[in-house]
């Protein structure tokens, strides 16, 4: 969960620090006082994309700095660890971002030093941003399948992504058939292609379990400082003076008194014996301690080259991956598929084999995707017209058609062949029909932009149950809505609230009164330079808010009356209604 969020010289923001709270908050604010701004500064945090032209005019840099409660079981903490990253008390983790003027820019998850990567790596697990465009997106009946694919859950995305795998292989193969049978210029740029993927692994000297080497490495790297002051403690453990003797000293006055006592009685050999090997051990462990601090040095000049390893396997294991294996493996590849086409005949005839073995595992794992897929199908169309139904728009239907094309050229699901592509043999598009007795058409031609939102809000309520990110930010997503239907996504972005953190921008009066956090964003001019600032609204301050988005300038007693009304009426149906809720059981 996402509690506080700090911006230091971002845009027009001076600085400013948000405490958020669980539950449904809320931010408004005059249109331009940098309600979306927040949520730029925001994604620079995560691990966005970070440009000068974000800082203040007049400062040397901007800094964002959010802070976030990590759960124990939760996929964030297992990245955090895998990562070496320790978290602060009660499961704290602070990310921080620094933009400088001068193009540096640097980030940090609990103080220590983290790359773009990392931050993306560990924030993909904590905060999803929906942007106040993004309902657009469903004009575009190629997405429509994604998000199909995201109500599926794991089992779906994870054969999805097997799919996507062989299809690469399949297009491989492919390219390595076309390279054979084309003229030579074509054999020489694919030969040129494969030579250079070859070398650039070949260069990069991959070795197997050096990335955990490097992990351990960057982790001891961050953490000098704490491991000079225990092994020096140690240390001094086993060689400060105590009653003008140390350990060791002691030991070896303790020794030669059993000798003593040994030639004197033979039953203490054994004693002796055990005394002096113990001595021998203290002496050597001693001597260990003191070398290891000798050479115990903070070098950030090696933890960049770590860092610098670390990102040049990453991108190899982007490329090539998604492991170092699959890395080599993929070169062994490449050098077998260059010999191919060195080969001549005899490879392609080999290279037909392993493209139909190809196409028949492609076509099986697409067919397996295409039944879950349609499986899926019936049930988002029922639970999307329920959550449709929640926000007033009861008779509506929602349904999701799915298409096969047949491909002399494709891969073989049951006795056809069908064309298939990255995301399987599917086509999915979604149909709409706002009024009962008409038939579902393409949802891109006939919603307006309120039903348009309201639909993407419903997929993101139900996407929300299967998903595990704790914090949700939507960006004006309820453009185009407005009236009762306005109050209804209101209630349903408060319900998504009683089970996940949701942060609102919003410029809607229905929707701000049933926050459970309200945040007024406000922009003035002082000393001649525009300041935003934010605050943190109390019951009566509230009123004054409500009042205001309702009418804008012209607020009257009339006007106040009526947010007031608002208000009660919002507390009163989060009180009746969202604690009696349970995961599926729509909104009052």
């Amino acid at each position: 969960m996402l509690r506080e969020l700090t911006v230091d010289s971002f845009a027009i923001i001076d600085r400013l620090g948000l405490c958020f709270e669980p539950g449904f908050n809320v931010l408004t604010g005059e249109t331009g006082a940098g309600k979306s701004i927040l949520i730029d500064a925001m994604e620079v945090a995560l691990g966005g994309r970070a440009s000068a032209d974000y800082i203040r005019s007049g400062a040397d840099r901007a800094v964002v700095e959010a802070v976030f409660t990590v759960a124990s079981s939760s996929p964030a903490r297992r990245c955090l660890d895998e990562l070496g990253v320790e978290l602060g008390p009660d499961g704290l983790l602070t990310l921080t971002r620094e933009v400088a003027r001068g193009g540096r820019n640097t980030g940090r998850a609990n103080g220590r030093p983290a790359s773009v990567g990392m931050l993306r790596e560990i924030t993909q697990h904590l905060v999803d941003i929906h942007g106040q465009h993004e309902h657009q997106s469903l004009l575009r009946p190629e997405r429509h399948v994604d998000f199909l694919d995201s109500y599926g859950g794991e089992r779906v995305l994870e054969l999805r992504h097997r799919v996507e795998r062989g299809h690469a292989r399949r297009r491989e193969l492919e390219a390595a058939r076309a390279a054979l049978a084309g003229d030579g210029d074509q054999r020489q740029r694919q030969r040129d292609l494969l030579r250079f993927q070859a070398e650039e692994i070949r260069q990069a000297r991959i070795r197997i379990g050096e990335e955990a080497e490097l992990l351990a490495e960057r982790t001891v790297l961050g953490s000098v400082e704490r491991l000079r002051e225990l092994v020096t403690e140690a240390y001094s453990d086993l060689s400060e003076q105590l009653e003008g003797q140390s350990l060791v000293e002691r030991w070896g006055r303790l020794t030669a008194r059993v000798s003593e006592a040994a030639r004197i009685d033979a039953a203490l050999n054994p004693s002796r014996e055990l005394l002096e090997s113990l001595g021998y051990q203290v002496q050597d462990l001693t001597r260990d301690f003191r070398r290891y601090l000798e050479g115990l040095q903070y070098d950030p000049r090696r933890l960049e080259e770590v860092e610098r390893r670390l990102d040049l396997l990453n991108g190899l294991k982007r490329k090539y991956g998604p492991a170092l294996e699959d890395v080599l493996a993929f070169r062994e590849r490449a050098l077998a598929d260059l010999e191919r086409i060195q080969a001549g005949e005899a490879t392609a005839r080999q290279l037909e084999v392993e493209l139909d073995e190809t196409r028949q595992a492609l076509g099986e794992l697409a067919g397996q995707l295409s039944v879950l897929r349609g499986r899926a199908a019936g049930e988002l169309e029922r639970r999307v017209e329920a959550e449709l139904g929640d926000l007033g728009m009861d008779e509506v239907c929602f349904r999701v058609n799915l298409e096969q094309e047949e491909d002399p050229d494709g891969v073989p699901v049951g006795d056809a062949l069908l064309s298939c592509t990255s995301r399987g043999v599917d086509r999915a598009e979604f149909l709409f029909s706002p009024n009962p007795g008409e038939p579902p058409r393409p949802l891109a031609r006939i919603a307006s932009g309120g039903e348009l939102s309201r639909v993407m809000l419903a997929l993101q309520a139900l996407v929300a149950e299967v998903d595990e990110v704790p914090t949700v930010i939507f960006d004006e997503v309820d453009a185009g809505v407005g009236g009762s239907a306005a109050a209804a996504v209101g209630q349903k972005l408060c319900v998504v609230g009683a089970r996940r953190q949701v942060l609102l921008v919003t410029h809607l009066a229905p929707i701000g009164c049933l926050a459970d956090a309200h945040f007024r964003i406000a922009k003035d001019v002082r000393r001649g330079r525009t300041v935003t600032s934010v605050e943190r609204l109390g019951e009566a301050d509230r009123v004054q808010e409500i009042a205001r988005m309702m009418a804008g300038a012209q607020v009257s007693a009339i006007t106040l009356s009526h947010a007031e009304e608002m208000l009660a009426a919002g507390n009163r149906w989060k009180d009746q209604g969202r604690p009696a809720l349970k995961p599926g059981v729509p909104a009052p």
